[in-house]
């Protein structure tokens, strides 16, 4: 998996991964109120956000697809990362969005809390493991794609024609080994006279 073709793919679902993850701390930081803290702490871009974050979703699901419908077989076979370095990461990248975004929210917006509270506070100690979650599952995404382009591109498997089955007949020879010699060597004779008594 070149890495030119897997980065935005990558970038597309790590924006993805970073809403959810956001949206998720509130919902498990305040529960049925997560809607009307987000309004109240200077979130209501995000109302922006959602529907771009959807579309660049779209749009890497649809390179996903014309990748696969037109994988030719023998592209170039660039080993890609392993799963575990790409969870590794996707969690890090994840944590770290979200703690840039809550630190920059602290200082632009009058209603959000700043600093370590902002980021941490009332429940933001989740969003590190929810960022592990989520960036499992970003990674493991981008692994299925990439198995998913690379089998549509091996070629189709020919199966060979299969053979007749075989008869205990086709074993034996018509006429046995031994006696072709035998009979090559001997001439006709004729009938033996009868004896008289």
């Amino acid at each position: 998996m070149s890495t030119r073709r897997w980065r935005p793919r990558a970038a597309a679902l790590l924006a993805g991964g970073a809403f959810a993850l956001h949206q998720l701390r509130y919902l498990l930081g305040y529960g049925g109120r997560s809607h009307h803290e987000l309004a109240a702490q200077g979130h209501a871009y995000l109302t922006v956000v959602a529907p771009l974050v959807a579309v660049v979703l779209l749009l890497a699901a649809a390179d996903v697809l014309t990748r696969i419908t037109g994988a030719r077989p023998g592209g170039p076979g660039e080993a890609p990362p392993s799963l575990r370095r790409l969870w590794t990461v996707a969690a890090g990248f994840l944590f770290s969005a979200y703690c840039f975004q809550e630190s920059l929210e602290g200082l632009l917006s009058t209603g959000h809390p700043g600093g370590v509270a902002g980021v941490l506070g009332h429940g933001g100690w989740e969003a590190g493991p929810l960022a592990i979650v989520i960036g499992f599952v970003v990674a493991l995404a981008l692994r299925a794609a990439d198995r998913a382009i690379a089998l549509a591109a091996e070629p189709p498997l020919r199966v060979a024609r299969p053979r007749p089955p075989l008869s205990l007949a086709s074993f034996i020879p018509s006429q046995p080994g031994w006696c072709r010699p035998v009979a090559r060597r001997v001439r006709a004779r004729a009938p033996p006279l009868a004896s008289i008594p």
